[in-house]
Formats: C-alpha cells, structure tokens, sequence
C-alpha cells in the first residue's frame, strides 16, 4: 500500500496565526485491499490543535505521538473524482483499457474510494490512481485554499495545479 500525502495551512479568517481549524491534509492511499482488491481512496482532513513532524505524524501537547490527528470536517466537502488503471501487462503505461473503474458521485465528499474485487494481490506500483478536487466547491473560501494549496504543494510533480488567474479550480493527483 502506497500512501501521498499533501498538508497545507490556510488563513481563512485573515489574522496570520495558525488558529485550531487552519491546516488540512489530502491523503491518498491505493494499492491491495485485502478482500477488496485493487483500490484507491483519497481524504481531505482538518487537522487539530498541535505539531506535525516532517513524517506525518501528529505530536500531541505532551510530547507524545498520535497518528490520530486528522478529523473530518463535512463543511469542506466538495467535487471529487476517482479513477483506478492497473498495468496489467508490465509495460509501465496506463491506458483507458486497463481502467479498472472511474467514479464521479453528484455529491459533495470529503472522501472518495473505489475497489474492484476481480482484481486481487496487485502491488500498489502497477496501479495509477487519478483524483481530480475542484477547490471552487470550497465557496467564497475557494481562493484562499486553492492559492494556499499552490503555495504548499508547488512543484509536486505528481499534482497538476491550475496557475494562478486561469479560472480553473480543479487540481488533479496522478500517482
């Protein structure tokens, strides 16, 4: 099972302080899911009150380690898509007829998934996964997380984030 993770601070009421409720994590998993089969999934989270170490792992007030530091939060659900393709033959190269399934739910997540249980003990490098978040669902917030997410996460070669100004709000996760 792999796993990516993207953390970034925003400033959603405008005092530059890093208040409980500013930081989010996307965190994405695919690989085998035992019983399930091949899948992927990806998350956003709030994290709570507290340090994260260059790992991931939250740190609690008295020093000690959590890895229970995100929680959810349905108020910033939004447009997500998820598509599954498993290089089946070993050529390194994903096309639409390797595609294992592509979900696009009409409501709002904050967490999406996907599995396809005739495809059993894949490794997690023989499949691409490929989540699109459209920030405009985050409302009159949607600048401020899009540009905070840009400002944390440029130059991540596995995310394509629309430029600054070009109406787009939709960033996609290719890994």
């Amino acid at each position: 099972m792999f796993i990516n993770l993207r953390f970034f601070w925003v400033d959603l009421d405008g005092d530059k302080s890093k208040d409980e409720g500013e930081e989010f994590i996307i965190w994405s998993w695919k690989g085998d899911y035992m019983n399930l089969g091949a899948g992927a999934e990806t998350g956003i989270y709030q994290v709570k009150d507290g340090e994260i170490d260059e790992y991931g792992n939250y740190i609690m007030e008295n020093g000690e380690y959590s890895y229970l530091y995100a929680e959810v939060n349905r108020e910033y659900s939004v447009d997500m898509t998820l598509e599954l393709y498993h290089d089946s033959n070993g050529d390194g190269i994903f096309s639409d007829d390797e595609q294992l399934y592509k979900h696009e739910p009409d409501e709002l997540q904050w967490w999406i998934t996907g599995f396809d249980p005739l495809v059993q003990n894949v490794k997690a490098e023989d499949l691409q996964a490929v989540t699109t978040i459209d920030f405009s669902s985050f409302g009159e917030n949607k600048d401020i997380m899009l540009d905070s997410f840009r400002e944390f996460n440029a130059g991540e070669v596995e995310w394509d984030i629309p430029e600054k100004d070009s109406g787009s709000y939709i960033v996609t996760l290719t890994w």
